[in-house]
């Protein structure tokens, strides 16, 4: 038997964040296979429904990774967590010399400020129940870069460090706080901006050993 046949997540509540397509959707996914009990969210209303309906979650709650207030209601809505799925985000692609305050402003607000205070507020309860577990998604470009995804990157390698300070802080109380970096996944926010004709490119599949992409199912059963 593999050990994905072994996994049960029967009694665990699982909040998947970015919930209604790409890794989102494969992870939650893949935790129902397993039992799970699934809090999910995501900006998007529709695809956000049927996955939810698809998958017979608990709870769906519409949530905006860019407004504070939104982190802590979604906080206070999903109750008791077992394991957070921090997977919420955006990619905005240009490059350095074309990148604005404005895309920077944002990046920073959803990627970075907005996915740390769901983190934040998950794992205040995580730590007073001693128990608990933090994934983050963050990605390849934090260790070794990507053209025209420079400010994406930094937000990237800020949420890898945060995950190794969570680590050090909420280990002694119980909580495992852990990191998926992917490379460059079938996911519809990178097949968008790939199609863009205003996307400049860069060294693509030459880049990748296995010369193709990932699929979002390979990352949901690595997490």
């Amino acid at each position: 038997m593999s050990l994905a046949q072994d996994l049960d997540f029967k009694g665990k509540r699982v909040l998947v964040t970015g919930a209604a397509n790409g890794f989102g959707a494969a992870i939650a996914t893949e935790f129902a296979a397993h039992g799970a009990t699934l809090v999910l969210a995501d900006i998007e209303d529709e695809p956000l429904r049927a996955i939810a309906k698809k998958l017979g979650a608990e709870a769906f709650h519409l949530y905006d990774q860019s407004n504070l207030d939104s982190d802590a209601r979604l906080a206070e809505a999903a109750g008791e967590i077992d394991i957070l799925i921090n997977n919420a985000g955006i990619l905005i692609a240009k490059p350095l010399l074309e990148t604005t305050v404005e895309d920077i402003q944002k990046l920073v607000g959803i990627d970075l400020v907005g996915a740390f205070r769901l983190m934040q507020l998950i794992g205040k309860g995580m730590v007073a129940r001693k128990r608990g577990v933090v994934l983050s998604i963050s990605s390849q470009t934090a260790f070794c870069g990507g053209e025209n995804r420079g400010v994406y990157a930094a937000m990237k390698a800020a949420i890898s460090q945060l995950t190794r300070a969570a680590a050090v802080e909420w280990g002694p109380h119980g909580v495992r706080t852990l990191c998926l970096a992917p490379g460059r996944s079938q996911t519809r926010m990178i097949n968008q901006t790939v199609a863009n004709p205003n996307y400049t490119g860069d060294r693509g599949l030459g880049r990748v050993p296995l010369g193709r992409w990932g699929e979002p199912e390979e990352m949901a059963k690595m997490v």
